[in-house]
């Protein structure tokens, strides 16, 4: 069984020691802005807090945390985010299923502990499939 195809990459993990001075250095050198559909993840003020270019080509997601920042997140269509849970446990890899609201995010790790996401934005089609996920929820695939 071959892997199923991916879209690009949808955003990077980074960790910052404060994420209101990281924001302030991202639209000054980069010219970053904050998503707003997505600013209410940051509700505790420690991320994540989505950033993007003016292209709207390349997001960060921010976090306030020590230690090592927790990989890529991988795009994908509907199409593609159900094929790769299907991939993924056929692997026997462990996944956690999430239902963000507005996205849907498959995320596992690599042989090495690293932390990898798949996202799609294409929520309906998911929500469609994966409707007993509660939406904030985590749901553990085997």
């Amino acid at each position: 069984m071959s892997a199923p195809l991916l879209s690009g990459i949808d955003h990077c993990h980074l960790n910052v020691e404060n994420i209101q001075e990281a924001l302030k250095w991202y639209k000054r050198v980069l010219g970053f802005s904050v998503v707003e559909e997505l600013a209410f993840w940051n509700e505790n003020g420690k991320g994540p807090l989505t950033l993007e270019d003016t292209a709207k080509t390349t997001r960060l997601a921010l976090f306030e945390a020590q230690g090592r920042s927790k990989g890529i997140a991988f795009a994908a269509t509907g199409a593609q985010f159900i094929c790769w849970v299907d991939y993924l446990n056929g692997l026997n890899i462990k996944t956690v299923l999430a239902d963000h609201g507005v996205t849907f995010s498959l995320y596992f790790k690599d042989n090495s502990g690293n932390s990898h996401e798949i996202t799609s934005r294409d929520y309906p089609h998911i929500k469609a499939v994966y409707g007993d996920v509660k939406q904030g929820s985590h749901k553990r695939n085997t």
